[in-house]
């Protein structure tokens, strides 16, 4: 496997999560080539030797390599040094642990066994930053059949329908989706006084996340008092500025940005809030949604992601993005007494508890790694 950043890693966020959970749910080894730093950092892990395997745990092992990723030559002696039965690319747009990898194993006739996860790079959202270097790029890709012969990971239909309009519908496609880590118990349940509402986000502070938006729909709720903190990496200074300005005009509202968080933090932190909060335009999976329903906490979200049918299982809301909308479901969380909010939080815990026994979801990603020369 490929991925730019890996385990002990977390600033990443989804990708990172989706990987470690996929090496401990799966019973298969794994070699995972990756980045010796954590996402928009540059100092090194603690106690890891670059360019050499380091067990992490039973079924995986790990090689970290510094600025520039492994070289042609390492990448070669990588892909050759025993008898892999997939190589797993865990991105679309990444040229050191995509692009370069890919061209290595096509290099060394192994296109075969390349199996490549595009990680929702092909939602709308997503191809709007930077629009016009990705869409020359896949055109280019396309034109000279850079993909060709490999077979893609899509996490769900839609994921798979995004792949085929880009690269053709005879395009090869297995469908496994993202899977959890293992079910949470809540230690705590906050009262929900009428009037009082507390909100929390596990996102980057970005376009992407919509949390602009998000601070739009809190405007004039009357008689509330609402908290929203907001835990994920402040990327876009630009961004951030906009988002405190707007928040500022808000004086029902106090929000708190308060940086990463690593990932065994983050059960206390949702258990200490009322409502998950992301009116997000667009998630492959959503790792922090689905921790947050592990949890048994009731998420207030976009219906830009897998998650549906949340309030006929009264876990929440996935709501079109209309202000309207978002500030009408908003008021009624904020004005909810303590009675109907904890049915709110028994149906969050049945939902989790489906999602971590998805079967069928672990027999899926099984069958991902059992392509035809297995």
């Amino acid at each position: 496997m490929f991925i730019d950043w890996y385990l002990p890693g977390y600033k990443a966020g989804g990708p990172i999560q989706s990987i470690a959970n996929l090496v401990g749910k799966m019973p298969y080894q794994f070699w995972i080539v990756t980045s010796l730093y954590d996402h928009a950092t540059d100092t090194p892990y603690d106690d890891v030797e670059e360019a050499t395997w380091i067990k992490r745990r039973e079924n995986e092992q790990i090689m970290y390599f510094g600025d520039g990723g492994p070289s042609g030559k390492a990448l070669k002696a990588l892909l050759t040094e025993r008898e892999y039965d997939v190589i797993y690319l865990n991105s679309l747009f990444s040229t050191t642990y995509t692009l370069k990898p890919l061209w290595s194993a096509k290099k060394l006739d192994l296109t075969d066994k390349l199996i490549l996860a595009p990680r929702g790079m092909l939602k709308s959202g997503a191809l709007s930053v930077k629009s016009k270097k990705k869409t020359a790029f896949l055109a280019g890709a396309k034109t000279i059949g850079l993909f060709k012969g490999i077979i893609w990971h899509a996490t769900n239909e839609a994921e798979q329908q995004e792949i085929k309009s880009y690269f053709g519908k005879n395009t090869s496609v297995k469908i496994a989706p993202n899977l959890p880590r293992n079910i949470e118990d809540r230690k705590h349940t906050p009262e929900k006084e009428k009037g009082k509402l507390r909100l929390i986000t596990v996102a980057r502070v970005s376009h992407e996340k919509n949390i602009l938006g998000g601070i739009t729909y809190l405007q004039q709720l009357e008689n509330a008092t609402i908290e929203w903190e907001i835990y994920g990496t402040l990327q876009d200074e630009n961004y951030l500025k906009q988002c405190r300005d707007e928040a500022s005009k808000i004086d029902h509202l106090t929000i708190d940005f308060k940086g990463e968080i690593e990932p065994k933090k983050i059960p206390k932190a949702l258990q200490e809030n009322h409502f998950f909060y992301l009116p997000t335009l667009g998630e492959n999976y959503g790792h922090a949604i689905a921790e947050s329903l592990l949890n048994s906490v009731p998420v207030i979200i976009s219906d830009k992601t897998p998650w549906q049918g949340l309030e006929e299982k009264t876990a929440g809301w996935a709501l079109p993005l209309k202000k309207e909308t978002f500030h009408n479901v908003l008021s009624e969380c904020a004005h909810m007494d303590n009675v109907t909010y904890q049915e709110f939080v028994e149906g969050a815990k049945t939902t989790g508890y489906s999602i971590s026994h998805d079967h069928q979801a672990i027999k899926s990603n099984k069958l991902l790694f059992s392509i035809d020369h297995l």
